[in-house]
């Protein structure tokens, strides 16, 4: 909710005046900030409590408690802004950087903000006392309503109670099994022309995760030459389908940006050379439109050879408009098929108590038989106080509004579980609003923006970070987010949301006011729309051009914005935004001038792309301004090899957690002997990628709780000179990525908290890599380019015990001497360009940990082992090994098999 949001980030926002070593003086009084930490505290237990209580009185007062937050938050932060960048008035309205702030004032009747110190201090004792005014209004709603309430307690549930972790647990699928057979049955049966296959049905009832089980099967995967899939949407570009399916292909590997340039046409005639002669399948997910298919239709050749086309969609006149296989019509579930769902979902292995059986079966009742909702309801009850009391309470609420049938009967039962989640994780849930439908959400990239925009409680003895996680873990356990995609150490990379519910996310998050989602780009005339809103969204088709005339001529339109996150913007379409120094999120798929940066003295979170002819100029000489940043985040391509300079004073940044470029380095400076000793970068967790930075015992001892590292070093460098051993007694990096031109020495350790390990161009030697295989906690080494060379590498037995995934590219490697107890825990291995090796040992097929070999442009003899590795295993009855064979210019090696040879795996990802 919007005003717990509010509060969450007055509070970040003092928190951060506090521990500031600079601003923290002649800011705020310590009157004002007790009484503001009171007031604070005071409305979020009431919100934390009064949760699940609605009607106009509530409303209206969290309406209020949102403006006033809003108010301190601007007058505080305007009033730092003053202190950091002193300009005069006119200079400031000609900017537009404070004038605009007249309007919210007047409506506050609060004088400006641009005044002495005196009148900044009783504009903001007018705010407190506007809190001080709410708690009247609190304790009469407090006499009113609570006798009414069903609180829950603040954990998620009763302790000794059984909660099922949706995120760890197994996946099942309930009702569909029939149809999934079917379906393959008639995609690797003996019709040798194209066909296309569509599913169709309601939203939610199981049609995307019907299909994603038949495209993960193994079969699918020997049966065809290649498949990818491709999301479609509403929202549709051609563009982006087309680049989404060569990339699922392998056709953009070293040629993405090229490709992504080309038109339609160009982009379609790739697709159709690549799928020419072999046989594909590919899937369509929800299909809105038959103009889709006959826009890109040409680009898919009919080899006579069995290949398929697979189409999901909610409308039947699109599934008709094939006039090839007859629709899959799928169905409702049944009473027992949606009463084993969702047992499954609540109780997992456990049978259902009872005492809960009856009016369990009532709330499966009224979910309708639709999976969706049954998932998104036990999601629900799974993670909450498991009393028959409270499962009444949740029967009796959705029963009357699932009698009004109708498509909105799903947004109802959707509406219910967003209503019970606990305050804390309701901002997080509206949060998704963010991204596009069908986005793939990177999880590195939430969090920071979680974090950034202040909208997480924090705890004590628990990172902000660690919070994100928790959260989203919590909101992976209702169902309301999925997990999409799992990274190289099985953590959790991206994640996605349903359809439906990213509907009911914008629904509530344009209602409450707390974000705005901009589709239309026209911004000069919606006024109405943005103005007054805290975070804007403009999602942008990549198909769409924007002229310079599109854009907000008038500051005052965007008066409140203090978070802009552009989708796939072009430059001009934010050009006059991002100069607001009162923006804290800037975020943008466009390339912009690093010039801007001085000017964002307020921001926390900036992710831009910058050209090269802005060199030599250093894009970041001023972000010491910045005082509370948190994450910047600097991509681009340059001309010329020169690295970012950072100033000295980036050892003044308390709030700094993140500091990433990408396809650039930067230059982090010795700290100044003059420092104050006490400039310790606690928060400080990345710092990708730096150049030639000597880890002496001052530069690491100020940054203690680094996590994750990236150094190049050039110039005729020397590992001598890095001091890299001075890492080695860390216990908390976990990431590190080494780029030298120069041979490592014998001296050479890493820290042995490392987790994961990527080393490039530092010729070392295989017997050197013992010291990286004792490294108690490595789960992934990716060596590079020379990282090491020499013609044989015999490991030591005992070594790289947690070692999940092993890449290796670019090695003069001749003979590896291994078997399945020199790497116990690897799932994944990872040969590139390397042409020298006689073979891949047979006894890595052994581990039985391993789940997949990739092998590309390799010598032929590594091909063939690879492919006697699989052979091999299945002759053992291991059949879930999966062997790719990547040649230049050929067809990958694939084996088939009849369906009836392999178990079906069937898991649910609706």
């Amino acid at each position: 909710m919007a005003a717990y949001a509010s509060l969450l980030s007055l509070t970040h926002i003092l928190d951060h005046l506090l521990q500031h070593p600079k601003l923290q003086i002649g800011v705020l009084n310590k009157a004002q900030i007790d009484s503001l930490l009171h007031n604070i505290i005071f409305l979020q237990e009431f919100l934390e409590d009064f949760s699940p209580v609605s009607g106009d009185e509530i409303q209206a007062l969290e309406e209020k408690i949102s403006r006033s937050a809003y108010a301190a938050e601007d007058i505080i932060e305007s009033r730092v802004v003053d202190h950091i960048l002193p300009i005069s008035e006119p200079e400031r309205r000609r900017r537009g950087m404070f004038s605009h702030f007249d309007h919210f004032f007047k409506k506050m009747g609060l004088p400006s903000v641009l005044r002495s110190f005196t009148l900044f201090s009783r504009d903001l004792q007018k705010v407190i006392d506007e809190f001080d005014s709410m708690k009247i209004d609190v304790m009469k709603i407090k006499e009113t309503q609570g006798i009414k309430i069903v609180q829950r307690p603040r954990n998620s549930a009763p302790a000794g109670s059984f909660i099922q972790d949706a995120s760890k647990s197994k996946n099942t699928m309930v009702g569909l099994d029939d149809d999934l057979i079917q379906l393959m049955e008639t995609l690797t049966g003996d019709e040798s022309n194209l066909q296309i296959l569509p599913i169709v049905g309601m939203g939610g009832i199981g049609k995307t995760t019907l299909a994603k089980n038949v495209f993960d099967n193994p079969v699918i995967g020997n049966h065809f030459d290649l498949h990818a899939w491709a999301t479609i949407s509403q929202q549709y570009s051609v563009h982006g389908i087309l680049l989404d399916l060569l990339k699922n292909i392998g056709v953009l590997a070293g040629e993405g940006e090229k490709i992504a340039g080309e038109n339609d046409h160009e982009q379609g005639s790739r697709l159709h050379r690549s799928l020419f002669g072999r046989r594909y399948f590919i899937v369509m997910d929800d299909m809105w439109n038959i103009e889709v298919w006959d826009g890109i239709k040409r680009f898919f050749p009919d080899n006579n050879n069995g290949s398929r086309v697979m189409v999901t969609t909610r409308l039947t006149n699109v599934a008709n408009g094939f006039h090839s296989c007859a629709p899959h019509q799928l169905h409702f579930l049944d009473e027992d098929q949606s009463w084993v769902l969702f047992c499954d979902k609540v109780f997992g292995k456990e049978s259902c108590p009872p005492e809960f059986e009856e009016v369990g079966k009532a709330i499966v009742r009224n979910c309708g038989a639709l999976p969706l909702a049954i998932v998104v309801i036990s999601g629900l009850l799974a993670k909450s106080n498991r009393t028959v009391e409270y499962w009444e309470y949740v029967a009796n609420h959705t029963h009357a509004e699932l009698n009004m049938g109708g498509d909105g009967h799903c947004f109802e039962i959707l509406s219910l579980s967003y209503k019970h989640l606990p305050v804390h994780l309701k901002p997080c849930f509206l949060y998704m609003a963010t991204f596009p439908e069908d986005s793939r959400i990177i999880i590195s990239k939430l969090f920071k923006l979680w974090v950034a925009d202040g909208i997480l409680k924090p705890k004590r003895c628990r990172s902000l970070e660690e919070i994100a996680e928790d959260n989203l873990k919590d909101l992976i356990d209702r169902n309301l987010i999925q997990v999409h995609d799992y990274g190289s150490r099985n953590r959790i990379k991206t994640c996605a949301i349903h359809d439906l519910l990213r509907d009911l996310c914008l629904r509530e998050a344009q209602k409450q006011k707390f974000i705005c989602v901009d589709t239309t780009h026209n911004l000069n005339n919606q006024s109405r729309i943005i103005d007054n809103k805290r975070r804007l969204i403009i999602h942008q088709s990549s198909d769409e051009e924007l002229c310079q005339e599109q854009v907000i001529e008038d500051m005052n339109l965007v008066s409140c914005t203090r978070s802009l996150i552009c989708i796939k913007s072009k430059s001009t379409s934010t050009k006059l935004l991002i100069c607001s120094s009162l923006l804290r999120v800037l975020s943008t798929d466009g390339l912009y001038s690093c010039k801007v940066i001085p000017q964002l003295v307020n921001s926390r979170y900036i992710d831009l792309a910058i050209s090269s002819h802005l060199m030599p100029w250093s894009p970041l000489e001023s972000i010491s301004l910045l005082w509370n940043l948190q994450s910047i985040t600097i991509s681009g391509y340059y001309l010329t090899d020169e690295a970012i300079k950072l100033p000295a004073e980036i050892w003044e940044m308390p709030q700094l957690r993140h500091l990433k470029t990408v396809s650039i380095d930067f230059c982090l400076p010795d700290p100044r002997s003059t420092d104050n000793q006490n400039n310790v970068l606690k928060n400080l967790q990345t710092l990708y990628t730096t150049r030639n930075l000597k880890c002496t015992d001052e530069v690491v001892g100020r940054i203690p709780n680094l996590k994750k590292l990236g150094i190049t070093f050039r110039w005729e460098s020397r590992w001598d000179d890095s001091q890299v051993y001075n890492l080695t007694p860390s216990r908390n990096l976990e990431t590190f990525y080494l780029d030298g031109e120069f041979d490592v020495g014998k001296n050479f350790c890493f820290p042995r908290s490392l987790k994961k390990l990527t080393l490039k161009g530092c010729n070392m030697s295989w017997e050197d890599l013992t010291m990286v295989g004792a490294m108690p906690q490595l789960e992934v080494l990716t060596l590079r380019d020379r990282a090491v060379i020499g013609l044989e590498w015999n490991p030591v037995e005992g070594q790289f015990l947690e070692l999940k995934s092993l890449i290796i590219i670019k090695t003069n490697l001749q003979k590896w001497i291994a078997d399945s107890s020199h790497f116990p825990s690897l799932e994944k291995l990872q040969l590139e360009f390397v042409k020298c090796l006689k073979e891949i040992p047979l006894g890595i097929g052994e581990i039985p940990t391993l789940g997949s070999i990739s092998v590309a442009l390799c010598s032929e003899s590594v091909n063939s082992s690879a492919m006697k590795i699989q052979e091999d295993q299945q002759n053992l009855g291991n059949s879930d090994l999966q062997v790719v064979v990547k040649r230049p210019m050929a067809r990958p090696l694939v084996r088939t098999r009849h369906l009836s040879d392999q178990r079906i795996n069937i898991r649910l990802d609706i």
